[in-house]
Protein backbone atom coordinates (compact mmCIF):
# COMPACT_ATOMS: atom_id res chain seq x y z
CA UNK A 1 0.00 0.00 0.00
CA UNK A 2 1.55 3.58 -0.90
CA UNK A 3 0.79 5.71 2.16
CA UNK A 4 1.35 9.45 1.11
CA UNK A 5 2.24 10.23 4.81
CA UNK A 6 -0.03 12.77 6.31
CA UNK A 7 -3.93 13.60 6.43
CA UNK A 8 -4.50 16.86 4.90
CA UNK A 9 -7.73 17.92 5.91
CA UNK A 10 -6.19 17.46 9.61
CA UNK A 11 -2.87 19.46 9.00
CA UNK A 12 -3.49 22.32 6.93
CA UNK A 13 -5.70 24.18 9.36
CA UNK A 14 -3.98 26.46 12.54
CA UNK A 15 -4.93 24.52 14.98
CA UNK A 16 -3.14 22.89 17.87
CA UNK A 17 -3.38 19.05 18.54
CA UNK A 18 -5.46 19.75 21.46
CA UNK A 19 -7.74 22.17 19.24
CA UNK A 20 -7.91 19.61 16.90
CA UNK A 21 -8.65 16.73 19.56
CA UNK A 22 -11.55 19.08 21.16
CA UNK A 23 -12.86 20.04 17.82
CA UNK A 24 -13.41 16.97 16.33
CA UNK A 25 -14.27 15.09 19.27
CA UNK A 26 -17.37 17.46 20.21
CA UNK A 27 -18.06 17.77 16.64
CA UNK A 28 -18.83 14.12 17.38
CA UNK A 29 -20.57 14.43 20.75
CA UNK A 30 -22.63 16.92 18.81
CA UNK A 31 -24.14 14.22 16.28
CA UNK A 32 -24.36 11.90 18.91
CA UNK A 33 -26.82 13.89 20.87
CA UNK A 34 -28.67 15.40 17.93
CA UNK A 35 -29.61 11.77 16.63
CA UNK A 36 -30.31 11.05 20.11
CA UNK A 37 -33.08 14.04 20.08
CA UNK A 38 -34.65 12.90 17.08
CA UNK A 39 -34.76 9.07 18.17
CA UNK A 40 -36.12 10.60 21.34
CA UNK A 41 -38.57 12.73 19.73
CA UNK A 42 -39.55 9.42 17.36
CA UNK A 43 -40.30 7.07 20.61
CA UNK A 44 -41.77 10.16 22.33
CA UNK A 45 -44.59 10.52 19.54
CA UNK A 46 -45.30 6.44 19.71
CA UNK A 47 -45.45 5.78 23.14
CA UNK A 48 -45.27 7.54 26.50
CA UNK A 49 -41.91 8.02 28.05
CA UNK A 50 -41.15 9.15 31.74
CA UNK A 51 -37.99 10.21 32.80
CA UNK A 52 -36.79 9.61 36.44
CA UNK A 53 -33.66 11.53 35.95
CA UNK A 54 -33.20 13.60 32.87
CA UNK A 55 -30.06 15.03 34.11
CA UNK A 56 -28.91 11.57 34.08
CA UNK A 57 -30.21 10.61 30.84
CA UNK A 58 -28.05 13.48 29.03
CA UNK A 59 -24.85 13.28 30.92
CA UNK A 60 -24.79 9.53 29.66
CA UNK A 61 -25.77 10.80 26.15
CA UNK A 62 -23.34 13.31 26.46
CA UNK A 63 -20.60 11.11 28.02
CA UNK A 64 -21.06 8.05 25.83
CA UNK A 65 -20.87 10.50 22.75
CA UNK A 66 -17.81 11.38 23.41
CA UNK A 67 -16.54 8.01 24.56
CA UNK A 68 -17.13 6.74 21.12
CA UNK A 69 -16.17 9.93 19.68
CA UNK A 70 -12.88 9.72 21.13
CA UNK A 71 -12.82 5.72 19.78
CA UNK A 72 -13.64 6.41 16.66
CA UNK A 73 -10.66 9.02 16.45
CA UNK A 74 -7.91 6.85 17.69
CA UNK A 75 -9.09 4.19 14.99
CA UNK A 76 -9.26 5.89 12.32
CA UNK A 77 -5.94 7.57 12.91
CA UNK A 78 -4.59 3.98 13.87
CA UNK A 79 -6.14 2.31 10.56
CA UNK A 80 -4.18 2.28 7.46
CA UNK A 81 -7.50 0.96 5.64
CA UNK A 82 -10.87 0.36 5.77
CA UNK A 83 -10.81 -3.20 7.25
CA UNK A 84 -9.02 -2.41 10.22
CA UNK A 85 -11.47 -0.07 10.99
CA UNK A 86 -14.25 -2.50 10.45
CA UNK A 87 -12.24 -4.78 12.92
CA UNK A 88 -12.56 -1.89 15.81
CA UNK A 89 -15.89 -2.04 15.46
CA UNK A 90 -16.33 -6.06 14.83
CA UNK A 91 -13.72 -7.05 17.73
CA UNK A 92 -14.08 -4.09 20.29
CA UNK A 93 -17.03 -2.21 20.11
CA UNK A 94 -20.07 -4.41 19.27
CA UNK A 95 -18.72 -7.19 21.66
CA UNK A 96 -17.99 -4.60 24.58
CA UNK A 97 -22.04 -3.56 23.49
CA UNK A 98 -23.35 -6.44 23.42
CA UNK A 99 -22.04 -7.92 26.99
CA UNK A 100 -23.16 -4.31 28.80
CA UNK A 101 -26.11 -5.42 30.38
CA UNK A 102 -28.26 -3.30 27.17
CA UNK A 103 -30.73 -6.86 26.26
CA UNK A 104 -29.95 -8.55 30.12
CA UNK A 105 -29.92 -7.42 33.79
CA UNK A 106 -26.38 -8.27 35.25
CA UNK A 107 -27.67 -9.25 38.56
CA UNK A 108 -28.71 -12.36 36.52
CA UNK A 109 -25.29 -13.44 35.73
CA UNK A 110 -22.72 -15.84 37.64
CA UNK A 111 -20.25 -13.93 39.93
CA UNK A 112 -17.63 -13.97 37.31
CA UNK A 113 -19.57 -12.81 34.51
CA UNK A 114 -21.24 -10.22 36.43
CA UNK A 115 -17.22 -8.78 37.70
CA UNK A 116 -16.64 -8.76 33.86
CA UNK A 117 -19.93 -6.60 33.05
CA UNK A 118 -18.46 -4.47 35.90
CA UNK A 119 -15.68 -3.99 34.43
CA UNK A 120 -17.08 -2.58 31.31
CA UNK A 121 -17.28 1.24 30.60
CA UNK A 122 -19.99 0.28 27.91
CA UNK A 123 -22.01 -1.16 30.88
CA UNK A 124 -22.20 1.79 32.44
CA UNK A 125 -23.24 3.88 29.73
CA UNK A 126 -26.17 1.72 29.32
CA UNK A 127 -26.76 1.66 33.02
CA UNK A 128 -27.05 5.48 33.47
CA UNK A 129 -29.15 5.53 30.94
CA UNK A 130 -31.40 2.87 32.28
CA UNK A 131 -31.40 4.61 35.78
CA UNK A 132 -32.22 8.11 33.69
CA UNK A 133 -35.11 6.42 32.01
CA UNK A 134 -36.74 4.16 34.76
CA UNK A 135 -35.10 4.76 38.25
CA UNK A 136 -33.20 1.88 38.54
CA UNK A 137 -29.27 0.62 37.44
CA UNK A 138 -27.76 -2.67 38.46
CA UNK A 139 -24.95 -0.87 39.43
CA UNK A 140 -23.84 2.18 40.82
CA UNK A 141 -24.79 5.38 39.39
CA UNK A 142 -22.36 7.31 40.82
CA UNK A 143 -19.04 4.76 40.13
CA UNK A 144 -20.98 5.05 36.52
CA UNK A 145 -20.86 8.89 36.21
CA UNK A 146 -16.78 8.45 37.56
CA UNK A 147 -15.57 5.82 35.44
CA UNK A 148 -17.36 7.41 32.66
CA UNK A 149 -15.62 10.51 33.12
CA UNK A 150 -12.29 8.55 33.63
CA UNK A 151 -13.10 6.19 30.41
CA UNK A 152 -13.39 9.78 28.41
CA UNK A 153 -10.12 11.25 29.93
CA UNK A 154 -7.79 8.20 28.79
CA UNK A 155 -9.10 7.91 25.51
CA UNK A 156 -9.28 11.80 25.43
CA UNK A 157 -5.50 11.89 26.34
CA UNK A 158 -4.76 8.81 23.91
CA UNK A 159 -6.60 10.60 21.08
CA UNK A 160 -4.34 14.20 22.26
CA UNK A 161 -1.04 12.57 22.32
CA UNK A 162 -1.91 10.86 18.64
CA UNK A 163 -2.79 14.17 17.21
CA UNK A 164 0.76 16.12 19.42
CA UNK A 165 3.04 13.53 18.10
CA UNK A 166 1.56 13.30 14.36
CA UNK A 167 0.96 9.32 14.45
CA UNK A 168 0.61 8.51 11.20
CA UNK A 169 -0.82 11.56 10.34
CA UNK A 170 2.84 12.98 9.36
CA UNK A 171 5.56 11.14 7.96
Amino acid sequence: MIRIGNIVDMLMPPLSAAEQTVAVALGGVARGLVVGLAVGLVMALLVPVHLASPGLIFYHAAMGSLMLSLLGMIAGIWADKFDHMAAVTNFIITPLSFLSGTFYSIDRLPETFRAVALANPFFYMIDGFRAGFIGHADGGVWVGVALMAATNLALLAVTYRMFATGYKLKA
